[in-house]
């Protein structure tokens, strides 16, 4: 796998929940860069290892897996097939801390080629990983792969910024 400079993310809590400590932050950074490791690397069994039992999964076209086994079943038939000519960076760009032990991280996930070149014209992947303390670990415990969809986004915002410019009827 070709490595490159992760940036650090933001890291923040909500009102009222006490900050992690750093080594929370180094192990969830550590388990981003594991998902990142095992995709390169194909490793199921590595990428399985990553979930909680009762994880439940939301690939990027919306098919919904429930479970440690339906997750390393599907993971199992597609990557080393259908995903074998996929890699990408992973990049961490928010970790949220909800609660003792429950964090939200917001992922930057970049298509790339077997040397680690930006792919043209593929769109990027904005993961969402919910995580828990298992076992003394942190796991996935809830995932949404979101394709990003730049036009959309913009298409979105200009019809957002429209409502705002009209004025308001009384």
């Amino acid at each position: 796998m070709i490595k490159h400079e992760r940036p650090f993310p933001d890291v923040v809590a909500i009102e009222g929940v006490v900050i992690a400590e750093k080594h929370d932050v180094e192990a969830i950074l550590a388990l981003v860069a594991r998902v990142e490791e095992t995709q390169w690397a194909r490793d199921v069994a590595g990428f399985s290892a990553l979930l909680a039992p009762d994880a439940v999964w939301t690939t990027a076209f919306g098919r919904q897996l429930v479970g440690w086994q339906a997750i390393r079943d599907f993971t199992g038939a597609v990557l080393p097939t259908v995903l074998r000519d996929f890699q990408a960076f992973y990049d961490t760009e928010r970790i949220t801390f909800l609660g003792e032990g429950v964090a939200a991280v917001n992922v930057r996930q970049i298509s790339v080629d077997a040397e680690g070149n930006r792919r043209v014209g593929e769109d990027e992947g904005r993961p969402l990983y919910v995580l828990h303390r298992h076992a003394g670990a942190w796991k996935i415990a809830v995932a949404q792969n979101t394709t990003h969809q730049s036009e959309k986004i913009a298409t979105q915002q200009r019809l957002v910024d429209e409502m705002n410019d009209k004025p308001v009827q009384a």
